[in-house]
């Protein structure tokens, strides 16, 4: 479990997330207004693709950006953690 923590504060100061509370707030808050926009209808876009080619492309391209997502989610919510539980040793 130390591996993933450190992994994600990796991922996080990487990400320029160890910068404030206001980065990985507005990280977590970005990538929960995409996950509502595909859940409310966000998959549209492959009904409008003319040829199968063209769907398996923006499919791989969803899953890439949906496996992004998960990893700023992660990374934000554990710079969050983390800044919480050092304002709590103060």
């Amino acid at each position: 479990m130390d591996q993933w923590q450190g992994l994600l504060a990796q991922c996080a100061r990487g990400m320029g997330f160890n910068r404030g509370r206001k980065r990985a707030a507005y990280a977590l808050a970005g990538v929960g207004i995409f996950w509502a926009v595909g859940l409310l209808g966000g998959l549209r876009i492959l009904h409008t693709a003319a040829s199968p080619m063209t769907i398996l492309v923006l499919l791989y391209v969803m899953l890439a950006i949906v496996a992004l997502s998960l990893v700023i989610a992660a990374a934000a919510v554990a710079e969050l953690g983390r800044q919480t539980a050092e304002r709590r040793r103060r």
